[in-house]
């Protein structure tokens, strides 16, 4: 691990920055060694509270959001064209806490539409140093033969933002609640520097679509589910191919390791290491039928708790 010098640049980003640090690292690595394999975790802060990013992002997503009852009913819409679910499958029943948008304020419309201005552009920021990083890769000449995992989110969508959102997410933690107008006096400053910004809850829901709940509730696929795209040219030949086995994060390791043809280690630095607990993803790869070898998850967060079985 280094440390990394930040410029006074009132233009910095970090999510820009690591970028830069990935590519640079990756470069040297095989130059001084082009023939040797390299590994890189890339884990951003986004779209994590809080959501800052500069404003061209979210000037492009501005006027597109009429609420989240209209995003979950369009967000459903696209999951069934892209069979990531069944053509049958209905939208949950909304919390009872979650307002329904028409009977919003016009305030409050105004200003949860743009904290999910904020949330997209933030979201669309990352996608594109990420493909910086996976066009670096490519310059290489390794992408066809470069595993690439690319897990969208660390949990379900996230509605600590409460009802109204927040300017700064601190007072979450600190009991008082932010009420509309107080955060509409920080309306030009969400996403900026000077915010700790996350987005009403509302936005949470429609986020985990086509679920009911969100974040910190484990017994809700909407609090533990989230999209993994698995790339790798020269072995995975189903390009845009859906995969509908169970698995969990913790299969992501036993996966690099079968790929790379690498034992799981006993050892490391002389620390025996507790067994690896989850199963390889790579019999998936080539084989969409295959019989899911993850039968049983186990999920807990703050004592909430769920498991999976068997389907």
């Amino acid at each position: 691990m280094i440390q990394v010098e930040v410029p006074h640049d009132p233009k910095y980003h970090f999510t820009t920055d690591m970028t830069n640090q990935a590519i640079n690292w990756m470069r040297f690595q095989k130059t001084l060694t082009p023939n040797k394999p390299f590994f890189i975790y890339f884990a951003t802060g986004a779209t994590h509270a809080p959501h800052q990013v500069p404003k061209e992002w979210i000037e492009k997503y501005k006027g597109k959001f009429g609420g989240w009852d209209k995003l979950r009913e369009e967000t459903l819409a696209r999951q069934k064209a892209l069979g990531l679910v069944p053509a049958d499958t209905q939208l949950a029943p909304k919390p009872s806490a979650i307002k329904d948008w028409v009977k919003l304020s016009p305030d409050e419309q105004k200003l949860f539409a743009h904290e999910m201005e904020v949330f997209a552009g933030f979201g669309e920021q990352t996608d594109y140093e990420i493909g910086r990083l996976i066009d670096a890769i490519a310059e290489t000449g390794q992408l066809d033969n470069t595993l690439i995992f690319y897990e969208i989110g660390d949990n379900g969508a996230s509605a600590e933002g409460t009802m109204n959102g927040l300017f700064n997410e601190m007072t979450y933690f600190n009991a008082p609640l932010e009420t509309v107008p107080e955060i509409m006096k920080h309306y030009d400053d969400l996403g900026g520097p000077f915010s700790y910004n996350r987005y009403a809850a509302g936005w949470a829901v429609a986020g985990d679509t086509p679920f009911k709940w969100t974040k910190q509730v484990a017994s809700s696929y909407g609090g533990t589910q989230n999209p993994l795209i698995v790339q790798w040219p020269k072995h995975i030949t189903d390009k845009g191919g859906v995969r509908p086995q169970f698995h969990h994060v913790i299969d992501i390791a036993p996966t690099v390791l079968e790929a790379a043809n690498l034992p799981e280690p006993k050892s490391v630095n002389g620390t025996p290491q507790t067994p690896i607990q989850g199963v390889s993803m790579c019999y998936t790869f080539n084989d969409a039928k295959a019989k899911s070898t993850h039968t049983t998850q186990y999920f807990e967060i703050f004592g909430n708790r769920g498991i999976y079985h068997d389907g």
